[in-house]
């Protein structure tokens, strides 16, 4: 054998090159669609998160003014939540509106700003489960709230149940 008959057999063949594109190519296209994928799952989870941090502020603080709370009034067929707390300065009255898209709050010290459609957006995102109102007065002198938060994945669900730590009393403590 010449040493020219070794130079021609020493490069790559066009088969060769072929199958070497055509493997790369599979394997850049599965590593592409795992990146997506966690992309996804992801954007998902961040979602996810957000939402539900959102919400246990929302639940946070009705609670909080619920535990407070010397008056209190569900109104517009539980969407409304108006209480007299026994807290001190502009946590004194405090309002809760919660409609399809956001939740609106406000607090003052004398009384709380009318109409409650002007009150300021605090949250967004919110919806009602199914039909259930926002808010209940239970029999017992309690407050039932229950809503949901639309992410990217599936809707986040909030609700709870929470009573005065006082004793209730009648009218709105000059709140509204």
């Amino acid at each position: 054998m010449t040493c020219e008959a070794r130079r021609n057999d020493a490069g790559l063949g066009l088969i060769e090159l072929i199958v070497a594109v055509v493997v790369s190519g599979i394997v850049i296209a599965a590593v592409a669609t795992i990146f997506i994928n966690s992309w996804k799952t992801q954007e998902q989870v961040t979602s996810v998160t957000q939402a539900t941090n959102r919400g246990q502020l929302v639940s946070s603080t009705v609670e909080r003014a619920m535990r407070n709370a010397l008056f209190f009034d569900v109104t517009e067929s539980g969407s409304v939540l108006r209480v007299r707390t026994s807290l001190t300065g502009d946590m004194r009255c405090q309002g809760f509106r919660l409609t399809d898209a956001a939740a609106q709050f406000t607090v003052d010290a004398a009384a709380l700003p009318l109409p409650n459609t002007a009150w300021p957006v605090w949250k967004s995102g919110l919806a009602k489960q199914g039909s259930t109102p926002y808010f209940v007065r239970t029999a017992g002198g309690s407050l039932s709230y229950t809503f949901q938060i639309s992410t990217n994945a599936a809707p986040v669900t909030f609700s709870g149940d929470v009573a005065t730590r006082s004793e209730q009393e009648t009218g709105s403590g000059g709140c509204w």
